[in-house]
């Protein structure tokens, strides 16, 4: 199964009243119990929520539209407060009419390691506008890029695996849970490696094209691969979604 998730850290409603609140409180079902009755009580609509543990205590960040609440913020903040298990209440109040957005988290991190989220319109300048721009020398850019980015992703998936299929499970995993793409199959056949796939970002951000374009994920892959196999791997892209095709395919190979 597969569904679109919202990571925007921000809502956008312009014709509402809309605050966030972020939340510090002991980690215990009785708090979630009390803060929806304070929504329920005060007509509050909760537009986005996260919740975190750490501990034995969470972080609780909610985007809330108040357009029918009659009560004055303050009671309701105070009303938030009282609640015993609760130790902190941060109010985040809107940068522009209707735009709300978490400036209270940063870094944001995953596993532990930096992250940064990326909207479409940043990452068609980076892959399609470097292809377009540079033509065979920002195709080959991207391979390299893609390579040693693969070859990092190896070192980091290897702490917490112990076979080459588990390696391959981990890596379509975290493709698909970072929004890069939908791994179908990985099929091998003694040195060669065939890989389909759906919904590759980087070849929708190069929609429409009359080639193949994953060159960045061609190189993950090789780069991946190479460390996987302790040889050296080439990869080519042999059917796109960019250029019409119904998927992705990639096919690798030891270099000759």
């Amino acid at each position: 199964m597969s569904k679109s998730l919202e990571l925007s850290r921000a809502a956008y409603a312009p014709s509402k009243k809309i605050f966030g609140f972020l939340i510090k409180a002991i980690g215990s079902p009785e708090v979630h119990y009390k803060l929806a009755s304070i929504l329920v009580k005060y007509s509050i609509k909760p537009l986005y929520g996260v919740i975190i543990s750490i501990n034995e205590e969470q972080e609780i960040l909610l985007y809330l539209d108040f357009s029918e609440v009659k009560a004055s913020l303050n009671e309701i903040v105070k009303n938030l407060r009282n609640v015993k298990e609760v130790r902190e209440v941060h109010l985040i109040k809107p940068i522009l009419k209707g735009l709300l957005i978490d400036t209270i988290h940063f870094p944001i991190t995953v596993f532990k390691e930096r992250a940064w989220i990326a909207r479409e319109s940043v990452l068609r300048g980076l892959f399609r506008g470097l292809r377009l721009k540079w033509g065979d020398v920002g195709k080959m850019f991207l391979y390299h890029q893609g390579a040693e980015v693969g070859k990092h992703l190896y070192n980091d998936y290897r702490k917490y695996v112990t076979s080459a299929h588990e390696m391959l499970t981990m890596f379509a995993a975290f493709l698909k849970a970072a929004g890069w793409g939908i791994i179908e199959e990985i099929k091998q056949y003694e040195d060669l490696y065939i890989i389909r796939g759906h919904n590759n970002l980087e070849c929708y951000l190069n929609k429409p094209s009359n080639e193949p374009s994953g060159h960045f994920s061609r190189g993950v892959l090789a780069g991946l691969l190479s460390e996987l196999t302790g040889r050296e791997m080439v990869v080519d892209e042999v059917k796109c979604i960019a250029k019409g095709d119904p998927y992705c395919e990639f096919v690798a190979k030891p270099k000759e």
